[in-house]
Parts: structure tokens; C-alpha cells; sequence
């Protein structure tokens, strides 16, 4: 049986972040990347990502191709990034729910959702009546055949709710005080520690935790 993850990838710009998601990612047959950065389109190119702009377009593009497989680029050209990634959401779940009830959930096949640069998309504040289709993925996602891969440079300004849903988690070097405090919290009982730890790395070098374990590692090219 298929293990569907929650995974978050922490760092600040440059760290190598972006680098393990696209690889983490690399071979899904089914792939929503979900970022609104103009600075993806080399990277998506390289990946074979489409950029589809309009959530009508990419549902029908799903729609279309979801026996197949498909590998997009959501870029929403929409003001209000977390309603974009709430109806994009409740939208996956939706399709994920119905094949499962029509087909049998062992002949569901699996989605992968990568939401970047989550501090905007997902941000750790109230969020507005409509806009819980991302805590319900958060929550429910794996369940629906679902992998979640969620990345940002500011973990403290990221919702708790997806913090603290996570299987595993990937901590590049940070800076900022508030970040690292988010990293002390999410290391349990060796956070501060941990939060020191993520402080001095150097670009490239990683820290993953899981199951209470932590492991270092490290981006190599060519990978």
C-alpha cells in the first residue's frame, strides 16, 4: 500500500530548497506544482511542467488527462493566493473522492500537490469563510490518494495547521529568530537544539526529521 506523505521543505532563498523539491518530485505522474513565482519557468521547462494560469483550464486539463497522468505548473493569476489554493484543493479532493466511490479507492491513482513559497498561500492567520480547502487537504489529503509537498523560506509565518500535519520534514539553513523558534517547536524535544543546528548549516546541507529522528544530508549535482 502506498504511504501518501506530508512532507515540509524549510530554508531561506538559495539554501537548496527548491532543488530537493523538484527532485523529490521529479518523477510523479501526476504533479501540481502551485507557485506564483515568475523564477519557476526555467526549472519548469527543464521538469516538463505546463504553466496553466486559470483554475477552469487546469480542472480541465486534470479532467482530461487524469488517467494518463499529468505534470502542470499552477501559476494563479489571482490576487488572493490562499482562496486560489483552497479552491484548488477542495477541487483534488473532490475528483479524488469521486473515482474512489465510483472505482474503488485501490484503483484510485495518486496526486501530488507542491504548494511553494507557503507564507503566502498558506499563511498562519485567520482565514477568511471559503478558504479551508487547503486545511482540509491538510487534514484529509492523504486519505484521498494525495502526497503533499509544501515548501516556504519562513516556516513562523506558515499556518500551524500544516506544520504540525507533517510526516516528514526537510530544514535547510535558516536565520531569522522567529523561524528558528518555528523549527525549536517542531523539534519536540531536542527543538532547540535542533534550531542551532539549522542556524549554522551550510548552503546545500540539510537536516531531515521523521519519526522523531533526525538525519543529515546533503544536495549533490548531478542528481
Amino acid at each position: 500500500m502506498i504511504d501518501f506523505q506530508r512532507i515540509g521543505i524549510f530554508g531561506r532563498s538559495k539554501s537548496g530548497k527548491s532543488t530537493l523539491m523538484d527532485r523529490l518530485v521529479r518523477n510523479r505522474k501526476r504533479l501540481i506544482v502551485f507557485d506564483e513565482i515568475d523564477e519557476r519557468a526555467h526549472t519548469a521547462a527543464n521538469e516538463g511542467l505546463v504553466r496553466i494560469n486559470c483554475l477552469n483550464e487546469l480542472q480541465d486539463r486534470v479532467d482530461r488527462d487524469y488517467a494518463t497522468g499529468f505534470r502542470f505548473w499552477f501559476q494563479p493569476r489571482h490576487s488572493d493566493l490562499v482562496q486560489a489554493l483552497s479552491d484548488l484543493s477542495t477541487y483534488l479532493i473532490d475528483i479524488q473522492t469521486q473515482f474512489g466511490d465510483r472505482y474503488g479507492i485501490e484503483r484510485r491513482p495518486s496526486i501530488t500537490l507542491t504548494p511553494d513559497e507557503m507564507a503566502d498561500c498558506y499563511p498562519n492567520q485567520i482565514m477568511k469563510k471559503g478558504q479551508d480547502g487547503f486545511s482540509r487537504m491538510c487534514r484529509m489529503g492523504r486519505h484521498k490518494g494525495i502526497h503533499l509537498i509544501g515548501a516556504t523560506q519562513r516556516p513562523a509565518e506558515v499556518s500551524t495547521k500544516f506544520r504540525g500535519q507533517l510526516e516528514k520534514r526537510f530544514f535547510f539553513s535558516l536565520q531569522e529568530t522567529v523561524d528558528l523558534e518555528a523549527v525549536a517547536k517542531m523539534g519536540g524535544a531536542h527543538g532547540s537544539e535542533l534550531a542551532e543546528k539549522v542556524r549554522l548549516l551550510p548552503k546545500l546541507d540539510y537536516i531531515r526529521m521523521e519519526n522523531g529522528r533526525f538525519t543529515p544530508g546533503r544536495i549533490t549535482f548531478p542528481g
